[in-house]
């Protein structure tokens, strides 16, 4: 169960929801922000169950990602979703574009997809969603 349906709703059920294969890479995973080589920090990225208009009828997943800073600062958790996948497009390319609140401007990172076991401690240690 996804961390927003464990939040808001503990009987959120997720049983019959349809799963969009493009967002495997995003779910509960892990990507590097870096510039010209050093670490910036982290983006993780989970993917839950949504209703969409009208009437909230139509089963979705959404696409929730939070960034983390080397320095200890997070962000806050932000959403992506369907038809534009804006995020998800622009991770799978290599590069994430985001507000900045460290220097008060946007910067544009490398971003690459951390593996295991590197990815188990950074989602434990990050803490998404909070």
């Amino acid at each position: 169960m996804g961390w927003f349906a464990k939040r808001f709703d503990a009987s959120f059920d997720e049983t019959d929801w349809p799963r969009d294969p493009r967002l495997d890479p995003f779910r509960d995973a892990v990507w590097q922000l870096s510039l010209n080589g050093e670490i910036q920090g982290w983006v993780t990225t989970s993917v839950t169950p949504m209703r969409s208009l009208p009437f909230f009828w139509s089963k979705l997943e959404c696409m929730w990602n939070q960034v983390h800073w080397a320095d200890g600062k997070h962000e806050d958790v932000e959403e992506d979703y369907s038809p534009g996948w804006f995020v998800v497009e622009e991770l799978l390319t290599g590069h994430f574009t985001t507000y900045d609140s460290r220097f008060d401007r946007d910067g544009t990172f490398d971003a690459s997809l951390v593996t295991e076991p590197d990815r188990d401690r950074l989602w434990a240690h990050l803490n998404h969603g909070s």
